[in-house]
């Protein structure tokens, strides 16, 4: 299945998920597999990634879109040094992809919970 064009709710905000190369002159994706683009309400996942690879990164965006919206990288908040912000979204991503490959009936006991 593809993501690109779909769509997810983060908080107040519905954003475009966008599978985009690499653009060099428009944006910093050299060395990451996504951005979140919050003025544009847009998260961008470079194509052709593995399977992991593009869940991982989907989840890390999301995480980046979360602290945006409830205001923790803004000035005074505990992520507001871009650094840490990436360290504890990287972190939490990356601890909660390998719950999900770790515990198979997890993701469809959540959805069955909650939808």
């Amino acid at each position: 299945m593809s993501i690109d064009g779909k769509k997810i709710k983060v908080g107040y905000s519905t954003l475009k998920i966008k599978t985009q190369a690499t653009q060099f002159t428009d944006n910093n994706m050299t060395d990451a597999y996504g951005q979140y683009l919050q003025r544009k309400n847009k998260i961008e996942i470079q194509p052709d990634l593995s399977d992991v690879d593009e869940a991982n990164t989907l989840i890390h965006e999301i995480l980046h879109a979360s602290v945006w919206i409830s205001s923790l990288s803004q000035s005074g908040q505990p992520l507001e040094d871009s650094d840490s912000e990436e360290l504890v979204v990287n972190n939490l991503t990356n601890t909660l992809i390998q719950v999900f490959i770790d515990n198979k009936w997890l993701l469809p006991y959540l959805t069955k919970k909650l939808i």
